[in-house]
């Protein structure tokens, strides 16, 4: 693969340092070649765990690779650490799309239909019922 092609297949290099960013103390700074470093690696760490999960696709003829494949990946690879935190993943998110159908079935709606913060970025926990505009605290 050329330069160019791996170039687009890169993480973009502001995620890669924001993420770095919030693991450093505040008063620390990161290089910009330290950024590259760490965007090159974790382009072929995902490259890697996705070509193995791909490969697992393509044996059982499936042309969408899933959650579960990435979880199954982590595990052939011997990152069990990571197939462990993907499970629990899965789980949160397998719940939180059920949580979501659920209320939306029952009426129920988040304030601000595609977030559940309050103007202060918080989340309050409070439902809103779709077409009565009546509040009811979750927690």
């Amino acid at each position: 693969m050329g330069d160019d092609n791996w170039e687009k297949l890169q993480l973009p290099s502001a995620n890669v340092g924001r993420l770095m960013k919030k693991i450093i103390p505040q008063t620390s700074k990161i290089s910009k070649e330290a950024k590259q470093t760490m965007q090159e690696c974790a382009t072929e760490f995902i490259s890697f765990v996705t070509s193995e999960a791909a490969e697992k696709c393509n044996r059982e003829n499936r042309r969408t690779l899933n959650g579960e494949d990435i979880y199954w990946a982590f595990g052939a690879l011997g990152l069990d650490n990571y197939a462990d935190a993907t499970a629990k993943y899965l789980l949160n998110y397998r719940d939180a799309q059920t949580m979501k159908i659920h209320n939306k079935h029952c009426g129920f709606q988040q304030q601000g239909e595609h977030n559940n913060h309050d103007d202060n970025g918080d989340d309050d926990g409070k439902f809103y019922l779709a077409n009565k505009g009546e509040s009811s605290q979750t927690n």
